[in-house]
């Protein structure tokens, strides 16, 4: 899900992961994990995708974006977005562009159904989406955190092998620039695109 936030890390995590998430509550595992196509945007529960977000979700689909979803049954509690551009934005954040090497894919709008959330749907579709980059010859996922969810992520996902590694922190200054700090020293994966709403990098990065 893409929320509004001042301050924002863009992360890589490393496609070679295990196979499944041993620890998964039963619940997760009973989730089928498929792509998903238009005829399944109807199953969408109504109550969290109106008619405008159902159509932006089509237009994802005529892009060819990679839409995956988790099937409980006859319901759709689950679903994330995998694409191979070479760029992938922010939206919350005009001018939170980044460039991808071509060996990094961008996943994103992960969603999961309210009530299911906690469950551990999330972790274990997040590995299917390093499989899936994987077998389409990428080395990282590229994602973005919002600083609160960094930690707690860091911590779950790195339970199933899954490493977050932050690239950049953005922050949304007082002037309503963006400034871009570098995590990482000597990184390619991502990098910032130039914006003309007076993007500022500085700093050094914080990791050799």
């Amino acid at each position: 899900m893409i929320v509004f936030a001042r301050e924002v890390y863009a992360c890589r995590c490393g496609t070679d992961v295990p196979d499944d998430d041993p620890g998964a509550s039963d619940l997760a595992r009973r989730v089928r994990i498929e792509r998903g196509s238009e005829a399944d945007l109807a199953l969408l529960d109504r109550e969290h995708h109106d008619d405008a977000h159902l159509e932006e979700l089509r237009g994802r689909l005529a892009r060819s974006e990679l839409w995956i979803v988790g099937r409980l049954d006859d319901r759709i509690v689950h679903y994330f977005w995998l694409t191979q551009q070479a760029s992938c934005s922010y939206p919350s954040l005009p001018g939170c562009t980044f460039s991808l090497d071509a060996d990094t894919g961008y996943g994103y709008d992960a969603w999961t159904h309210p009530e299911l959330r906690g469950s551990g749907i999330r972790r274990r579709t997040f590995l299917e989406e390093m499989h899936l980059l994987k077998e389409l010859g990428k080395r990282y996922e590229a994602s973005f955190f919002v600083a609160y969810q960094l930690e707690g992520a860091t911590r779950s996902l790195g339970k199933v092998g899954i490493v977050v590694e932050p690239v950049w922190r953005i922050t949304l200054q007082r002037d309503r620039t963006l400034r871009f700090d570098p995590m990482l020293a000597r990184d390619e994966t991502m990098r910032p695109a130039p914006v003309a709403n007076g993007q500022i990098i500085r700093g050094s990065p914080t990791a050799a």
